[in-house]
């Protein structure tokens, strides 16, 4: 095989694993796409990939508590996520607290805004 076929290969595989990565990279500064990566990742059993969206300090240590839950409380914990959550805008009450709820009310996470970007801080459990 020469080097142009190569690149003829090579090339378009390239761009199109970098179109995938931009096209479904998640926009940190938007705390409705925050809340709906880390919920569809916690829903599909993944806590690693949804301690990315936990506040840095302490992602460690709530993806620990998650992973070691005994497996009737973990079942009742994933069963209570929403699939689909589509939440609404974030809200901020008077005693600070950002929280940003589901569609239907029934699951509300605690949000957190660090150096513009928005991180999960505590959630329902």
């Amino acid at each position: 095989m020469n080097f142009k076929k190569l690149m003829l290969i090579a090339v378009p595989l390239i761009v199109l694993i970098l179109a995938y990565q931009w096209m479904t990279k998640v926009d940190r500064t938007d705390a409705v796409q925050v809340a709906t990566a880390f919920t569809k990742n916690l829903k599909s059993g993944d806590a690693s990939k949804a301690a990315k969206y936990y506040v840095p300090e302490q992602a460690d240590a709530w993806e620990e508590s998650v992973t070691y839950m005994k497996s009737g409380a973990r079942d009742r914990f994933r069963e209570r996520i929403p699939a689909e959550p589509a939440f609404s805008a974030p809200v901020t009450t008077p005693a600070g607290v950002t929280t940003i709820s589901s569609a239907d009310k029934a699951y509300a996470l605690e949000m957190k805004q660090i150096d513009g970007k928005w991180y999960v801080a505590k959630v329902p459990g």
